[in-house]
């Protein structure tokens, strides 16, 4: 009887254990990039050209030589490439990133989209005949071409890799703090560390707010009583990293900051020709939906 306790004892402590390295992994089943490339023929008339390639952290400077530094800060971690070539000479070229999380892969969607709305993925972005882009549960996707694509032959392909992943994604709440009025959705960046921030706004050669891994960051265009302003916030893991962030960044002396200001662990700044009273409230709305 003391045996037969013992053996059933094992098996629940092992189930356990099974139990909670799923929902440390938050998806068992997510595919490996290269799994969600479309085989020949999914969209018809276009066929694999080359073997798929796939990259790891290793190797990624394999394929992009001299940015690879860029996507580590996005939380990199695989990356499968499929080229395909229909009957009439055109390629395409699809790319599949794997990120660390959720928040990652919305990052680097952000950092590389452009074009319309589109509906596929999580959210997503088509530049006509040249490009698609979405992104969807730690998963960004890049679908490109140098020559003109129909535009439903592009998002054939997309909904193809759509349907090979977990299904939505939880985007940074950064995002959602974001007061709507006034606000140019499609300037919308995140950002965690310098070398991503500064593609868009110039800060100096110095890491001024004192960001890094942990840190998440958001950068926005707005349009305040018709004079465009950039807004900034960046969360740190600790409230007395905001207060250095904002001394670093008003003794830093950058052109067109208006206004700084720290609510516990985040730090606001809005940058542009404007009056401190017409952004305060903004920033105000901002930072208050965070805390």
């Amino acid at each position: 009887m003391n045996a037969d306790r013992l053996v059933w004892g094992r098996c629940v402590i092992l189930v356990a254990f099974m139990f909670a390295g799923c929902m440390v992994r938050g998806q068992p089943d997510l595919p490996a990039p290269q799994q969600a490339l479309p085989p020949s023929d999914t969209v018809p008339g276009w066929s694999k050209s080359q073997q798929d390639r796939t990259y790891d952290k290793d190797t990624l400077f394999d394929f992009v030589n001299g940015a690879a530094e860029l996507y580590f800060t996005y939380g990199f971690e695989s990356l499968a490439v499929g080229t395909y070539e229909n009957a009439g000479g055109k390629t395409l070229r699809l790319e599949v990133y794997r990120t660390a999380t959720d928040a990652d892969a919305y990052g680097l969607y952000t950092f590389s989209a452009f074009g319309d709305p589109v509906d596929i993925g999580t959210v997503g972005r088509r530049a006509s005949g040249i490009g698609l882009f979405f992104w969807q549960h730690r998963t960004f996707v890049q679908i490109g071409s140098r020559d003109p694509i129909d535009d439903a032959e592009l998002q054939a392909f997309g909904k193809a890799v759509a349907a090979a992943l977990p299904q939505a994604g939880t985007r940074p709440a950064l995002v959602d703090a974001l007061p709507a009025e006034g606000l140019q959705p499609e300037s919308v960046r995140f950002f965690r560390e310098q070398m991503a921030l500064e593609n868009f706004l110039w800060l100096g050669t110095e890491n001024v707010l004192g960001l890094g891994p942990e840190t998440e960051g958001i950068l926005a265009e707005y349009t305040l009583e018709g004079q465009p302003a950039t807004l900034l916030i960046v969360t740190f893991p600790q409230a007395g990293q905001a207060l250095d962030a904002q001394s670093g960044l008003e003794r830093a002396g950058v052109e067109d900051l208006v206004l700084t200001l720290v609510q516990g662990d985040a730090v606001g700044a809005i940058f542009g020709q404007l009056a401190p009273e017409i952004p305060a409230t903004v920033l105000d709305q901002a930072l208050a939906a965070l805390q």
